[in-house]
């Protein structure tokens, strides 16, 4: 099921679209099993290939749009290319995100709430010749409408460098140990409660998530900027699920 806000208000992703995916009755239903940072179990580990190639294509006329997935890039049925939305690679480790970075794949990574005390910069971070750039909302306030002078960071197909988050929300303590389970950012706060409550709705829809987005996104204003799944994730909601 898919929650789409034409304007968001939250404060990082304030004035621009964003969506929710869950499954019926559980919040975490599309994200796959092997995310380190989901806290429940789901069945989980296929990308739903009819939705992955509709929301490719849930663009806004002359806008951008983008998204951040824990399926790893081996399992996406087709590449970034211009014109369609920027899949980023959720990678596990920094190395990660490096290494999918010097293959071509836009990647970002999560860090420890503590990982910037005591190094060099604030701002970015090498792992071998790689550059992590720290998201600038974290550094400089800047939000997602205005990253970039408005093309996101995110949002950029052809870049040598990841992007950094730092762990936050809730469960951040957790995001940055990765021998604790957890630590999604969605999981507490706002975000768990809208994520919620999507997966609790009595009124299910009567359209696929692939209709409802590509519905969604024809009805967005020209030069919009679209960030899929504030939480949520591509993959098939287990039949057990729907």
């Amino acid at each position: 099921m898919l929650n789409c806000v034409e304007t968001s208000q939250a404060k990082k992703t304030r004035g621009i679209s964003v969506t929710y995916r869950a499954g019926d009755g559980d919040m975490w239903a599309t994200c796959p099993d092997s995310c380190a940072l989901k806290p429940t179990v789901t069945e989980t580990s296929e990308i739903d290939r009819e939705y992955e190639y509709a929301v490719r294509r849930a663009v806004p006329c002359k806008g951008q749009s983008f998204l951040y997935t824990h399926f790893p890039p081996d399992q996406w049925g087709e590449s970034n290319s211009p014109g369609k939305t920027i899949f980023n690679y959720s990678a596990d480790s920094l190395e990660s995100a490096a290494h999918h970075t010097q293959m071509g794949i836009p990647s970002v990574a999560v860090v420890s709430v503590g990982y910037w005390k005591d190094k060099p910069s604030d701002k970015v971070t090498m792992v071998g010749d790689v550059q992590g750039v720290r998201c600038l909302n974290e550094t400089i306030g800047i939000d997602c409408e205005n990253c970039g002078n408005g093309k996101p960071l995110c949002a950029r197909m052809d870049r040598n460098y990841f992007v950094v988050f730092t762990a936050h929300g809730a469960a951040k303590r957790a995001a940055g140990d990765p021998e604790a389970p957890g630590g999604c950012y969605a999981g507490g706060g706002n975000v768990a409660l809208h994520w919620r409550r999507l997966s609790q709705r009595c009124d299910l829809p009567q359209e696929t998530d692939a209709e409802g987005v590509t519905r969604f996104v024809a009805t967005l204003p020209p030069h919009s900027i679209l960030r899929h799944h504030i939480a949520g994730d591509l993959g098939v909601v287990p039949d057990a699920m729907k």
